[in-house]
């Protein structure tokens, strides 16, 4: 029943990421990234923000990261993808990033930030977009990692760059399993790729063949 039950569940998502690779088409395809001109004083602010706060996330001590934030700004919006909500205000910031009793299950967790770009809206207002790479390591388990896309708004201040919003935009579990599988692939696929093509014409054009020479045995039979 167990078995069963598996392997309906294994089918399912076999069938959902083949519906999505055939109704997203070239999803997967990465283009040429789109420079984006800034003022470089305005870009290297926000990038130094970016970095003071990863390594803020790689100490551990997480609660120093709401000294980057904008103190003026009366709701600043925060989301990452294992949150249920958007967290508004500082009081739901505060518990996430500094709660009274850390979190025993989350043994280390580490980040980095890289392909970064920003976009200045306005004379004290930026946007940046990046990726960031993600490993943590919770009890009882091995550690675990992933790839995630997220962007922020910062507000100049005098005293540098500060957040006032942090989205984080997670691939679908669908694409996720698709990135997954692409990593079960051996290393000599692209050799047995080239042959395999090469086997599959061949094939091809000896059954074409075959075709050819029965239709034409039974016209001469007919004759």
């Amino acid at each position: 029943m167990i078995a069963r039950e598996i392997s309906r569940i294994f089918v399912g998502s076999l069938l959902v990421l083949a519906a999505t690779a055939v109704m997203a088409g070239g999803h997967k395809i990465v283009k040429p990234k789109v420079e984006i001109p800034v003022d470089p004083d305005v870009e290297a602010g926000v990038i130094a923000t970016l970095m003071e706060t990863q390594d803020r996330w790689n100490s551990q001590d997480f609660a120093t990261i709401l000294e980057l934030w904008d103190e003026d700004q009366a709701f600043p919006t925060y989301i990452a993808e294992e949150q249920a909500q958007w967290f508004v205000g500082w009081e739901r910031l505060r518990e996430y990033l500094d709660p009274p009793r850390p979190n025993p299950a989350i043994e280390a967790l580490r980040l980095f930030y890289y392909d970064i770009q920003v976009k200045q809206i306005a004379p004290d207002l930026a946007i940046a977009i990046w990726y960031l790479h993600f490993e943590m390591k919770v009890i009882a388990s091995k550690p675990i990692g992933e790839e995630v896309r997220a962007s922020g708004v910062f507000r100049k201040t005098d005293d540098g760059w500060k957040w006032i919003h942090y989205a984080e935009s997670p691939i679908t579990a669908a694409v996720f399993l698709e990135n997954l599988m692409e990593t079960q692939v051996r290393d000599d696929w692209d050799e047995f790729y080239e042959q395999a093509q090469q086997n599959k014409k061949d094939v091809w054009r000896r059954k074409r063949e075959a075709q050819r020479q029965e239709a034409q045995k039974q016209e001469e039979q007919g004759q």
